[in-house]
């Protein structure tokens, strides 16, 4: 953004400019997103693009696909709803490839994203995954939309990873939480605004998250569904409750993902945290706190997105090179 600075200061007013074309990704709950897409569509901010892992893949193939804030916001609101949360669980016995199949997870994403394809995507889509043989990063741009976000949100140990031509995928957020460097890689996008629902290093190193998360353990209704669905067996043999293995094991990668999010966001032009912390990975019920949490801090960013938004001087010595491409010049 310097260089840009520093050659507009170069140009006359009366210089050829071109809009900026803008890019944002989503890592985080969705009961969030909806307010912070509400903010942007209120103050007319053009985003061509659209990037998300995990959670934030399906709320990116719902913008880009042209849904609305207001309807995200109707989306939110019956994941709020503990019994249809419930209604997800497809238990695997013996679990051994993970605890649930996934089936009805995806049954549930294909009423809102339907039989969409990327190349159909009134935005330009990037889907994160990764693949269990390869541990790469896998960034779906073609196909199917719903089997792409399906993959992403394969929650590792929880969710049987999904296999698509040919690879074991599980949940994006494993490899890239906070996808910046895809979009910049696969788009032709001026800007990025990423948001992110990840602790930053400052509340770790503070302990503040810490305490909040330890804080918030006590509470049962705070579980997320899968958790819910495996309360019945009780703190002995449920895997999922605190401190067993499915719980450990959130928490690692959660650890690995703080330091990614942090390196990934740095390569953004704008960053928002509408981070409640405390919350967990999973945790749709504080719906109302949620949306005004992201309202928020969406509204706090929007100065500095709205600076973003002024075109880019077009030098008028690169616009008579342009012109003169494969002319002959005496």
């Amino acid at each position: 953004m310097d260089r840009d600075r520093a050659k507009c200061a170069k140009i006359s007013e009366d210089s050829p400019a071109k809009n900026r074309r803008g890019a944002i990704l989503w890592r985080g709950k969705i009961a969030r997103s909806p307010s912070v897409m509400q903010v942007l569509e209120e103050n007319n901010i053009p985003i061509h693009a659209v990037s998300g892992s995990s959670m934030g893949a399906y709320v990116g193939s719902l913008w880009a696909t042209n849904h609305s804030a207001e309807q995200m916001l109707h989306l939110a609101a019956n994941m709020q709803d503990p019994s249809t949360m419930r209604k997800l669980a497809d238990p695997v016995i013996p679990p051994i490839r993970g605890v649930f199949y996934g089936n009805k997870v995806k049954a549930q994403l294909a009423r809102s994203i339907g039989p969409a394809t990327f190349e159909e995507s009134e935005r330009q889509l990037l889907v994160i995954a990764a693949n269990l043989d390869t541990y790469e990063r896998v960034v779906f741009r073609s196909g199917s939309i719903l089997d792409a976000v399906h993959a992403s949100c394969a929650m590792p140990g929880i969710i049987v990873p999904v296999e698509i031509n040919g690879m074991r995928c599980t949940d994006g957020g494993v490899v890239d939480p906070v996808p910046v460097g895809a979009l910049k890689k696969f788009t032709d996008v001026d800007y990025v605004i990423a948001v992110s629902t990840v602790p930053t290093l400052e509340d770790i190193d503070t302990h503040t998250a810490a305490e909040a998360t330890a804080e918030e353990e006590i509470e049962v209704e705070l579980e997320s569904w899968w958790q819910r669905s495996l309360g019945i067996l009780g703190s002995k043999i449920n895997p999922g409750a605190k401190g067993n293995i499915i719980d450990n094991l959130r928490r690692a990668l959660r650890a690995s993902q703080i330091r990614m999010a942090h390196d990934s966001c740095l390569r953004a032009d704008v960053v928002i945290h509408p981070i409640s912390l405390g919350s967990r990975w999973h945790e749709y019920h504080n719906f109302e706190n949620f949306i005004e949490l992201g309202r928020s801090e969406a509204l706090k960013a929007l100065p500095e997105i709205q600076k973003l938004l002024a075109p880019i001087p077009i030098n008028d010595d690169e616009t008579t090179e342009k012109s003169m491409v494969g002319k002959r010049v005496a």
